[in-house]
């Protein structure tokens, strides 16, 4: 049964002050680990449920943030919006989540229709997780729409900074992870590398195999247009690379693949044509997802701390919101999973 408890009461029990108390439950300030403790322990023993349309309007909010997000299949997404549901509910908020499928290359619904209802509903703050922003060159009426945005709303972009765009942006891509890759691949003795997956006029994808040709010219490897096939981001994609490449007269030894799920349909596809992974062709991941810890092989790839990076998107929204904001400094360096697709050339 839920009692009628006070913030008094709250703070008294839980040994606080009712300042911290009223603190936590608006999400203004953070608490603590152990205030934050005490308090929730009050709260669960008397299931105690604060009202929140009075909170928002002592507040001048709504208490509600909206996520527009490409794609939520992808684990890379989902396990971001997962991080930041989280950090969000502990402070306070309710999350408006649009999905857009903008990697599907759907038309419709458009992502400044989205941008546009977010405004309307008066949220408190937007993060946007990649889409048309992740173009490299977005088009003119998406620009236009994401300032809006940002000019009604604080607003938080994971994606290449816009000049003079009154958005955050945060960029955690910089082309390391295909260095690693490449480097790694190098040492185990292959030469004739080839990269797969990813979308022509991404900036991820222009970012990586910028990379991916720069290391050809350092250790004077031949660029062979042959050797990439860019598809898009999914199983389906990766299967129809891997056919491509071997469709082709260029020899090749290992395969630096956009995400795990292109390296895991590419595996499929180099079996159905009688060729095994690792012992015929050595197969890496720019991104490695849990998903590629469980394939046979398990896939080698680069892990990236996507937790640290969702809550960093979601403590600078909360910070933009109230007007705390500060510039911080992230390494968003990258390291190597090795899994049991790959193999020294030779052994």
């Amino acid at each position: 049964m839920k009692e009628n408890i006070t913030i008094k009461q709250i703070a008294q029990e839980s040994n606080v002050s009712m300042a911290t108390v009223s603190r936590y439950l608006n999400g203004t300030v953070t608490v603590s680990d152990e205030k934050r403790q005490q308090i929730e322990a009050v709260i669960a023993k008397y299931n105690f449920t604060p009202n929140t349309n009075a909170r928002s309007l002592s507040l001048g909010r709504t208490m509600t943030l909206g996520i527009v997000i490409p794609d939520i299949s992808n684990p890379y997404f989902y396990s971001l919006f997962l991080e930041i549901q989280k950090e969000a509910t502990l402070n306070g908020y309710t999350i408006l989540l649009y999905n857009t499928s903008f990697q599907q290359n759907r038309k419709e619904p458009e992502e400044e229709e989205y941008f546009q209802k977010l405004i309307q509903y008066r949220v408190d703050g937007v993060l946007v997780l990649g889409g048309q922003i992740d173009l490299a060159s977005p088009s003119p009426s998406y620009l236009q729409a994401l300032n809006r945005l940002g000019d009604s709303l604080p607003v938080v972009v994971m994606g290449h900074p816009i000049p003079e765009s009154p958005c955050h942006f945060l960029d955690p891509e910089n082309g390391s992870g295909v260095t690693t890759l490449f480097h790694y691949l190098y040492s185990l003795g292959h030469r004739n590398i080839a990269f797969i997956g990813g979308n022509a006029g991404v900036r991820i994808t222009e970012t990586r195999l910028a990379a991916y040709k720069k290391l050809l010219d350092l250790h004077r490897l031949d660029s062979q247009p042959d050797l990439v096939v860019l598809t898009d981001y999914y199983s389906q994609d990766g299967y129809q690379a891997a056919l491509s490449l071997m469709e082709k007269s260029c020899p090749f030894t290992a395969v630096i693949a956009a995400n795990d799920n292109v390296a895991i349909g590419a595996i499929r596809a180099f079996g159905d044509k009688g060729f095994s992974v690792p012992y015929d062709i050595s197969i890496a991941s720019c991104d490695h997802f849990s998903a590629g810890e469980y394939s046979i092989p398990r896939v080698t790839g680069i892990a990236r701390d996507t937790y640290l990076l969702g809550r960093l998107l979601i403590d600078t929204l909360l910070q933009n919101i109230r007007g705390t904001s500060e510039d911080i400094s992230i390494d968003f360096s990258s390291s190597l999973w090795e899994g049991e697709s790959c193999r020294t050339l030779g052994k």
